[in-house]
């Protein structure tokens, strides 16, 4: 029960909002060299607090915001996890994200922050290092969140403070709401902006002035130094350096018959040459841009220099906001599709459920479900930017009937229309998926439909990546810089920096053993909330209908397909047939204080 030597200040930062109060949950070391930090910590402190059934809107719920023991020290690209029971699925979920305010967090000399209550008026937070201000939200609340980011650094009296804050989305608790992290960062796929408005909480100011502790620092900072170097030699990711992931763009049109089309009706877009990676380089960036200590700067800065989107500033496209905003809604317009990215940030939406959105209902207009009359008169069509921005706004603010009903979500609304429109209703336990179709790359079904979140794309491609991701996202690195190019490193290169930092003498076998014990928490709480092998499966769509054309003509995921997935997945992570984790794995792994919870849901099935 030791406090921890290095790697860690020992501590979590506890805000309630309803009282206004900051305290200080302690760590012990056997805590942290269980579930690490970041999604594996949030997964331990939620599930442990919880039991089933729980609100995840009730003023008693939790957002955790976890770093882990790398943050703030030499080791290449450390992130941001954001965890907490989403009101969206009811599930638990994390969402982890690059720039520098992980960072911050760990230097102002906390191991993560978590947050309860409900404040009576809008709020934000200041930390400090040890001091933490509640303050009045009226000059903030209501705005977007670059205005939002601008407003509380002046008021702080900070412009080197790390934000992170909601839109009007998260304002009006539209479910889909994320949290946009120093104007162009997303934590998203998780509810988090929802649950933070419901709060009434706007956002957060961080700044640090702290030097995280190390063990051994003459063993430490060579490790890093070394883990960094072969980063950059082995990397796989080059094209990511130069394209950023807008490249894969066409990777997954031309190669990977995986790029998602008109609510994946197809992969195949010839147009993807007019909204990809060498049109964003003709027209658009201006900027390279890196997160904290990251020799990849995957991030790209532009701005739209003529037509009316004149001088729109915003990041990306992404491989998922391209996909998700540009061939999946039959775009070929890269400076309307641009809007739309820019859209979604500036009012706090996940990106990737709204072109779900989206494009599941321009096909339910498509086949006569929906009419213009049910959206406001706003009629969806493949390839027009204009009423998809009007949507977008309307989503935001849950406005009219279109709002209203296009903030529900592709499952709720598919219930609610009928007339057969679940044949076309993409997602996975009530979660629209990413831009990756599982009938061209097959292993990301394993992400979809076994990984903790539903529906998310970054959850690994077979059982072995999903506990080597576990690990990745409680250490919260990104895996550009340490999934991808170190993967045959792994653990050595991890515990190589984890024994020197922590103190520790962590094994490969006790590296692995923590991978499945975070994994299996998670899929603990998800079983106490009805999840079984019969949600982990994709949509109708995938499994029925063959790709008309592409590199992957004819593909289909089959019976056969899902069937392997849950054989290797349960039998790896040590969980029965129907996907529920046995009594004796979870005493193997030191968690068996939910076997009883385990038990009681097991007997619903």
């Amino acid at each position: 029960m030791a406090a921890p030597r290095g790697g860690y200040f020992g501590k979590i930062l506890e805000i309630d909002l309803s009282k206004q109060t900051a305290k200080t949950r302690l760590l012990t070391d056997e805590e942290c060299r269980k579930y690490i930090g970041g999604a594996g910590m949030g997964a331990n402190l939620i599930t442990s607090k919880y039991k089933a059934g729980h609100d995840p809107l009730a003023e008693d719920s939790y957002i955790f915001i976890g770093v882990g023991p790398l943050n703030g020290t030499y080791c290449v690209s450390t992130r941001t996890s954001f965890v907490n029971m989403s009101p969206y699925t009811g599930l638990l979920s994390h969402a982890e994200v690059g720039a520098h305010f992980g960072n911050e967090i760990k230097w102002a000399g906390w191991d993560g922050i978590l947050i309860t209550g409900r404040s009576k008026k809008p709020v934000y937070l200041f930390i400090k290092d040890d001091k933490v201000q509640f303050r009045d939200a009226k000059n903030v609340w209501g705005k977007d969140t670059e205005e939002a980011d601008e407003l509380m650094k002046q008021e702080v009296g900070d412009l080197y403070a790390r934000t992170a804050v909601i839109g009007p989305a998260g304002e009006n608790e539209v479910p889909i709401a994320c949290v946009i992290i120093e104007r162009f960062r997303a934590a998203a796929r998780t509810s988090t902006g929802a649950v933070m408005g419901n709060k009434k909480l706007k956002g957060i100011a961080v700044r640090g002035t702290k030097a995280v502790p190390v063990a051994d620092n003459k063993k430490f900072y060579p490790a890093a130094v070394a883990a960094k170097k072969l980063a950059v030699e082995k990397e796989a990711w080059q094209g990511i350096k130069r394209w950023g992931t807008t490249g894969l763009l066409e990777l997954k049109h031309w190669v990977s018959g995986s790029l998602i089309t008109k609510n994946f009706q197809t992969t195949w877009y010839p147009d993807i040459e007019y909204i990809g990676a060498e049109e964003a380089n003709r027209r658009f960036w201006k900027r390279h841009v890196a997160c904290n200590h990251c020799p990849v700067h995957c991030m790209k800065y532009g701005v739209i220099r003529e037509g009316k989107h004149a001088g729109l500033i915003a990041e990306g496209p992404e491989y998922e906001t391209g996909g998700l905003l540009g061939s999946n809604l039959g775009l070929s317009d890269f400076a309307g599709m641009m809007a739309l990215i820019e859209a979604c940030d500036a009012y706090g939406l996940d990106a990737i459920s709204t072109g779900g959105i989206l494009g599941f209902t321009t096909e339910c207009i498509e086949k006569g479900v929906l009419k213009p009359a049910d959206l406001d008169g706003i009629k969806p069509q493949w390839g027009e930017a204009d009423p998809y921005y009007e949507l977008i706004k309307k989503m935001a603010y849950k406005d009219g009937k279109a709002g209203k009903l296009l903030s529900m979500g592709v499952k709720k609304m598919s219930e609610k229309i009928g007339k057969g429109s679940d044949a076309w209703a993409v997602h996975v336990k009530g979660k629209e998926i990413a831009a990756h179709d599982p009938r061209g790359d097959k292993g990301r079904a394993y992400s979809y439909a076994m990984g903790t979140c539903g529906g998310d794309h970054h959850e690994g491609t077979n059982p072995a990546t999903i506990a080597r991701w576990a690990m990745l996202n409680s250490m919260v690195m990104c895996s550009f810089v340490a999934g991808y190019p170190l993967a045959k490193e792994t653990p050595g290169v991890f515990t190589a920096m984890l024994n020197p930092l922590c103190g520790w003498n962590m094994s490969d076998d006790e590296y692995w053993t923590t991978a499945k014990r975070i994994i299996t928490l998670e899929r603990c709480f998800q079983v106490r909330e009805g999840i079984s092998a019969k949600d982990d499966v994709l949509p109708k769509r995938l499994t029925t209908e063959k790709l008309p054309a592409g590199p992957k003509k004819d593909a289909v995921f089959t019976a056969e397909d899902t069937k392997k997935i849950h054989d290797e997945t349960y039998s790896y992570f040590g969980w029965d047939k129907n996907g529920i984790p046995t009594d004796q794995t979870l005493k193997t792994l030191g968690i068996e204080y939910l076997i009883d919870d385990v038990r009681e849901a097991r007997k619903k099935l």
